[in-house]
């Protein structure tokens, strides 16, 4: 079985972080690799990069080419990091009937629409990439409430042909990066509270991810018990502190009115560095994506995080929803205690992030039964309604 990922690069050695959609191919291939008598390639659907050796990961573990060299060799194409044209999916039909098209989708794709449709500026040219050829849709479970049956109308799929996933992650590539540009000082480790910085990084992108509840549950704190904290840090803010009606709000919090103020805003950096730089406690809000690397990192390194993801509502320490004044009860337990019960912490959350890991016999052989099943429909009876707490299905 040959399986084929895309991927679009656009220049030599392109940096793995620059966003997440490069780590959920190489952690799906890596799952993908587990499974045996399968060849799994990357395919780069650009003319960016002609040397595709001189890429951020291991080429020679995770086997890079460019498409076209591998139309007519595939058994299965997904389309994860670039999704193709109607044109070309016929195009590789042609060349190979059996051939089968999964589209595999990680984002809030209802949301970025929404958002594209409304904010953008109407002369903008931005595709929606609807007019593909696929035989089935895949997605990553956190996107289903707002997803499911916008893909199915979207991208033309009859009953059955949408599915959850299980999602996938690997700490391989943290673990990688931070071997070879020598961070120290990633782990979590122990500090008088006092001394303890709070990191939020939300990327403030969109509504999905924003960082305006953790700073309120800081700015409570605050509010209630002064300094007991060293100083917010909002990565991934620098774009929003641009915008005049966003600093008139936060000009109003008193840990910007501090002297010197309780915050500081920067900007986007890879997690292990800011782990390294800036957190002893992460604050994490999301709406409807209860699930995401940034928080199962923090987790594997250690630090106490707080958060409302209910898909991992048994790791760390979680509140429901935007109960702003919860969390920032949790945060005033977690400065006070968290120190006294790491081992027990740390156990718990180990648990947690087997379910995700990419090489879990079970998500490998979910993986193994979907794709057996593009080729024999129904060859495995599978109810196809994902189950959080196991990051399989019911």
């Amino acid at each position: 079985m040959n399986i084929g990922i895309t991927i679009g690069l656009s220049k030599d050695n392109e940096p793995l972080w620059i966003n997440g959609i490069k780590l959920n191919i190489l952690n799906l291939t890596k799952t993908l690799m587990c499974i045996p008598n399968t060849n799994v390639w990357i395919l780069d659907s650009t003319n960016e990069v002609t040397d595709l050796t001189k890429v951020d990961w291991d080429h020679t573990k995770y086997k890079t080419y460019k498409l076209t060299d591998k139309m007519k060799e595939l058994d299965v194409l997904i389309m994860l990091g670039t999704s193709l044209p109607l044109s070309f999916v016929e195009k590789l039909r042609n060349l190979n009937s059996k051939i089968k098209v999964v589209k595999y989708q990680c984002g809030n794709n209802y949301v970025i629409d929404m958002e594209r449709s409304i904010f953008t500026d109407p002369n903008t040219e931005v595709n929606p990439s609807w007019s593909t050829s696929q035989d089935e849709t895949w997605y990553v479970p956190q996107q289903g409430y707002q997803n499911h049956d916008y893909y199915q109308i979207a991208f033309r799929q009859g009953p059955g042909k949408v599915k959850p996933v299980p999602f996938v992650w690997d700490p391989e590539h943290l673990d990688n990066y931070i071997r070879d540009t020598k961070i120290t000082g990633v782990e979590y480790s122990v500090k008088d509270s006092n001394q303890k910085q709070i990191l939020v990084m939300e990327p403030n992108m969109n509504v999905v991810k924003y960082s305006m509840v953790p700073t309120m549950m800081v700015e409570n704190l605050y509010r209630l018990h002064g300094d007991v904290f060293n100083k917010l840090i909002v990565a991934g803010g620098n774009k929003i502190l641009k915008n005049n009606y966003y600093k008139k709000m936060i000009m109003e919090f008193d840990i910007v009115k501090s002297n010197p103020p309780k915050v500081k805003y920067i900007g986007r950096y890879p997690a292990p560095l800011l782990f390294a730089r800036e957190a002893d406690i992460i604050i994490a809000h999301q709406w409807e994506n209860p699930l995401n690397y940034a928080y199962l990192d923090a987790m594997y390194y250690g630090y106490p995080f707080i958060h409302n993801a209910d898909f991992i509502e048994d790791a760390g320490y979680y509140y429901s929803g935007f109960n702003i004044i919860d969390g920032s009860n949790i945060l005033e337990q977690v400065l006070k205690s968290h120190d006294s019960q790491i081992d027990e912490y740390n156990s718990k959350n180990k648990k947690v992030l087997e379910r995700y890991l990419s090489t879990n016999p079970e998500i490998v052989d979910t993986y193994r039964k979907l794709i057996e099943n593009l080729f024999e429909p129904n060859k495995h009876q599978m109810s196809y309604e994902y189950n959080p707490k196991t990051n399989t299905y019911k």
